[in-house]
């Protein structure tokens, strides 16, 4: 019993020595390294990925806007081209002794002399009314929202009257006719105007003895403006010699400029 008891007594400080000592391992020991959480540095990837778009998009659009807006420009001035060869071919084919068209005597035109009643729209039409310039889409500037329904719009021979849809005032559409040009008054307007001479008369024709730099057309100002925006933009400007030059907000008001300065005797 003795000898029990002496051996118990001589194990316990093996175990308290046993216990401190697997005590200390758990605390001297290596502690398990903690988990990091990665959210951050993906948060940071996709920001950075998303900046990355954004920076690559604004290098990118505004080159593909300046060059959609290049082709369509360039189309608009194939289109006033086309329009200056048919006014100089007008004057073999229907001239009558006027340079350019006029559409008077045409159904809903007004009648001849003094009673003539169109404006640049329905002057530029007549080369299409005689089949001089065919295609409908060459009366539309392409970078506009104009549609003349491939010439459904234009009619096939005079202002009202004919297979097309009127505009309120009996006239075309200001849809169908992207382009300003002569009205019915135009060269009374020019003479008073520009010339600072008593007109010849209400309705005049325009003539070849014409200055050569007076515009004869240009991008209409009814609707949206064509190329650009107000602050922004420009307009097209056709002369009687057939050149072409692009006036921008600087140098016309883009909104309003038909009928005004310059551009004085152009009706839409």
């Amino acid at each position: 019993m003795g000898e029990q008891d002496e051996t118990h007594e001589a194990t316990e400080p093996q175990d308290a020595a046993a216990e401190h000592v697997a005590h200390e391992g758990d605390i001297q020991g290596p502690l398990p390294r903690a988990r990091g959480r990665p959210g951050w540095r993906v948060a940071l990837m996709v920001v950075g990925a998303v900046l990355l778009v954004l920076l690559v998009l604004g290098l990118i659009l505004p080159t593909r806007t300046r060059g959609r807006e290049e082709r369509l420009g360039m189309r608009c001035r194939n289109n006033l081209n086309q329009l200056a060869k048919g006014m100089a071919l007008y004057l073999y084919e229907y001239g009558d002794s006027r340079f350019y068209p006029w559409p008077s005597g045409r159904e809903g035109c007004g009648g001849d002399g003094e009673a003539a009643d169109f404006g640049g729209a329905e002057w530029l039409a007549t080369l299409y009314w005689t089949h001089i310039v065919s295609r409908p889409s060459v009366f539309l500037c392409s970078s506009s929202v104009d549609d003349n329904e491939d010439g459904a719009d234009l009619g096939d021979g005079g202002c009202s009257g004919s297979s097309f849809r009127a505009g309120p005032d009996g006239k075309l559409r200001p849809e169908a006719v992207s382009y300003a040009g002569y009205g019915a008054d135009s060269v009374s307007t020019w003479q008073r105007e520009k010339l600072k001479e008593e007109p010849s008369g209400r309705c005049v024709a325009l003539r070849a003895d014409a200055p050569p730099d007076e515009p004869m057309a240009s991008d209409d100002t009814e609707g949206t403006i064509n190329h650009g925006e107000v602050n922004n933009g420009m307009m097209g400007i056709l002369f009687l010699d057939s050149h072409i030059e692009y006036w921008t907000h600087t140098q016309v008001d883009l909104e309003h400029g038909v009928g005004k300065g310059e551009l004085v005797a152009l009706r839409n």
